[in-house]
């Protein structure tokens, strides 16, 4: 589910600024900053680098607000995810950077919610996402890009709301083994 919304919403993007700058190439991938080495996760510069940088679950979407289970059922993981979109341009290309990254924060404005009817690619069990802006301190923004191993760069925190988990498990029960001529009880 994770996968799909992101995924979805890069390609939604992708295409909004092909259009916009009249691009033959996505210039937003969905990646990680960087490689466990420290390198450069993408080769290639010019690039918006959209990154899960944190979960959490929202709690108040259940039933009873704790997330325990009611009559004996799990209900759905809802999560939040946090998502950074970095600019990763050559240092010349600084006014192109801010370019995209405006051009990223002008989609999420017209565009706020995605559903399966909106959106191609996102899993028709996700009902909903609202993306809002997740404001950071200079402080925070200063700890993420160190967490992330990254430098400065423009850069936008959004908070997309609320993916659902629910998976079905699989009941059943084992058998008693019994030695021969006894019966199980």
């Amino acid at each position: 589910m994770i996968d799909s919304a992101i995924f979805a919403i890069v390609e939604e993007l992708n295409s909004s600024l092909n259009i916009k700058f009249r691009l033959n190439e996505n210039r937003v991938v969905a990646s990680n900053l960087l490689n466990l080495d420290g390198s450069l996760s993408l080769k290639d510069e010019n690039r918006i680098v959209v990154s899960l940088v944190n979960l959490e679950e929202e709690k108040t979407a259940t039933p009873n607000g704790f997330g325990v289970p009611v009559n004996g059922q799990n209900h759905p993981v809802h999560l939040n995810l946090y998502v950074l979109f970095y600019s990763l341009f050559n240092e010349k290309l600084y006014e192109e950077s801010l370019k995209f990254i405006s051009s990223i924060i002008g989609f999420f404005q017209a565009k706020k919610v995605f559903t399966p009817n909106n959106t191609t690619g996102l899993d028709n069990k996700i009902e909903k996402i609202l993306v809002e802006i997740s404001n950071m301190t200079f402080h925070e923004q200063s700890n993420v890009l160190s967490v992330l191993g990254a430098k400065y760069a423009p850069c936008v925190l959004y908070k997309m709301r609320t993916i659902s988990i629910e998976e079905s498990t699989l009941e059943y029960t084992i058998p008693r083994i019994t030695s021969s001529g006894e019966k199980g009880r």
